[in-house]
Formats: C-alpha cells, sequence, structure tokens
C-alpha cells in the first residue's frame, strides 16, 4: 500500500495478495529496505521481481554467486583480441554478451556496454525471480596461457571443479595448470611427472624424486648430480667425498623429506614415494 501511494497507483485485492504471497518468504526488515529503496530510486512501480533484487544488494538473502552489472561487463572480452581470451561466465552473462557483441565488434564501447547491461538484469531478474541455480560455462580462448590463468581462477572460486577445468587442459600442460593452483587443489594432478622418473637405487632414486617435486634442498643437489653423474663423470672430476656421519645426516634429512611429502600428498602417511 505504501508503494501504491508513493507511485499513485490504485491496487486492487487481487494485486496486493499476489505481491503478498511473491514476497512472503522475505523478512520485514528486508522488505522494508527494499520498498524504501524502490520509493527512492525507481521511476515505476516496481515488479516483484526489482523488489527482490532491491533487497539482496544489501541484504544478500538471494546471493548465488552471479555478479552484479557493472562487475558482469567489467569481466567481458573486449578489444581485437577478445577471441583469443577465456572467461568463465554464467548463463545470464553468456546471453547479454552475445547480445552486444556486434556492437563490441564495431568498436561501439558505450553502445555495448549500455546493451548488456539491459539484457543483464532482465536475465538476472528472470533468473532469480525463478530461483534458478547459477550455471557456470567455460568459454575456451585461443590463448592456451589465459584459458590456464582462467581455469585455474575458476576452481579456486568454485566456479568449477578440477575434473570439468582438466577437459579444457592439454595433457601436455597439465603440470603447467597444477602448478597455478593451492596445493590442496592441486593434490595428485603432478603424479603422472613422478611416474616417468628413471628407476634408481638407493639415495639418488630418492632425491631424483624429491627434486621433480620442487622440495629438493639446496645442500643436496650437488649430491643428487653427482650421484646422476657417477658413469659419466669425467676421470679428472673426483666425486664428493663424505664422512660416515655426513652420509648417515644426508640420508636422514633425505628420508624426513620424504615423509613430509607422503603426508603432503596421502594425507595418511602412506604410499611410496
Amino acid at each position: 500500500m505504501a508503494l501504491g501511494e508513493a507511485f499513485g497507483e490504485s491496487l486492487t485485492a487481487e494485486r496486493q495478495a499476489i505481491y503478498a504471497r511473491s514476497l512472503a518468504d522475505m523478512p520485514i526488515d528486508q522488505l522494508s529496505y527494499a520498498i524504501g529503496r524502490a520509493i527512492k530510486e525507481l521511476k515505476w512501480f516496481p515488479k516483484v521481481a526489482e523488489i527482490r533484487e532491491l533487497a539482496r544488494t544489501q541484504y544478500g538473502a538471494l546471493e548465488d554467486g552471479r555478479p552484479g552489472p557493472e562487475e558482469a561487463w567489467a569481466r567481458m572480452p573486449k578489444g581485437e583480441h577478445a577471441e583469443e581470451d577465456s572467461i568463465v561466465w554464467c548463463e545470464e552473462e553468456r546471453a547479454a554478451y552475445n547480445a552486444c557483441r556486434s556492437l563490441l565488434m564495431s568498436g561501439d564501447q558505450i553502445g555495448a556496454r549500455m546493451a548488456f547491461k539491459e539484457r543483464y538484469e532482465k536475465e538476472l531478474a528472470g533468473a532469480r525471480s525463478q530461483q534458478k541455480p547459477v550455471q557456470w560455462i567455460m568459454s575456451a580462448g585461443f590463448n592456451i596461457e589465459h584459458r590456464l590463468s582462467t581455469l585455474a581462477a575458476a576452481v579456486q572460486e568454485k566456479r568449477m571443479t578440477i575434473e570439468s577445468a582438466l577437459n579444457f587442459v592439454p595433457g601436455e600442460r597439465q603440470n603447467d595448470f597444477a602448478r597455478m593452483l593451492p596445493a590442496p587443489e592441486a593434490k595428485g594432478l603432478l603424479s603422472g611427472e613422478v611416474n616417468k622418473l628413471p628407476d634408481l637405487p638407493g639415495l639418488a632414486g630418492i632425491l631424483a624424486k624429491m627434486r621433480m617435486e620442487g622440495n629438493l634442498p639446496d645442500e643436496l643437489k650437488d649430491e643428487l648430480n653427482d650421484e646422476l653423474n657417477a658413469d659419466s663423470r669425467p676421470p679428472h672430476r673426483p666425486s664428493i667425498k663424505r664422512s660416515p656421519e655426513e652420509w648417515r645426516e644426508l640420508r636422514e634429512k633425505a628420508k624426513a623429506q620424504v615423509e613430509f611429502l607422503k603426508r603432503s600428498r596421502n594425507g595418511s602417511g602412506s604410499g611410496a614415494a
């Protein structure tokens, strides 16, 4: 009734009932906030979806992960190299981008922005009024480096699973992609690299695996090189001389590093290094 008075509209009992049913799930303070904003900011009597959208911007009760119009526009591929870039966007962003794509290609940035925002706000209101869950979609560009960084960001932001992201990662770049992720997300993705190691016995094998994992201490690198090059070492190059105590300390340090890797990778301390 407050909206009707503010916008000069006479509301039938049926129209009031429709609005009441459609907004009944909202807390009264949230509804009051949205109605107050509508009176101050809108020119026409708001639809139910508009009231809910006004409430969401402050309270987040309808927050579903979709970006706001300005954030969505800022994320869109633009410029002459737009086809090279990748983006993980929601269905509503994709629809809005398709509505302004021809304007972008013609260089009309202002017109494209207006067309994008108009279509996106419409798509956004429709999706939220129907309470549709957000669905993220990968649009893969030609630039593989940009694609990998985009996928890594999407995984960290929980917009894609690692399994879905790997569908867009060439096999030979899987390790590069894994290194862009935090340790928990990258767990297990680098295992194929370790499986390619030569079967080296003893300390050399332990040190080689540590090097492939990037966990080899600097003081052990010379030792590894000496072990790996033992057969091809020139006669004039002497091997590294160590006392039994120094050998024991090196082996203990290597074993400690390997145990740490086991626990980090498997979470249980079991499994081969």
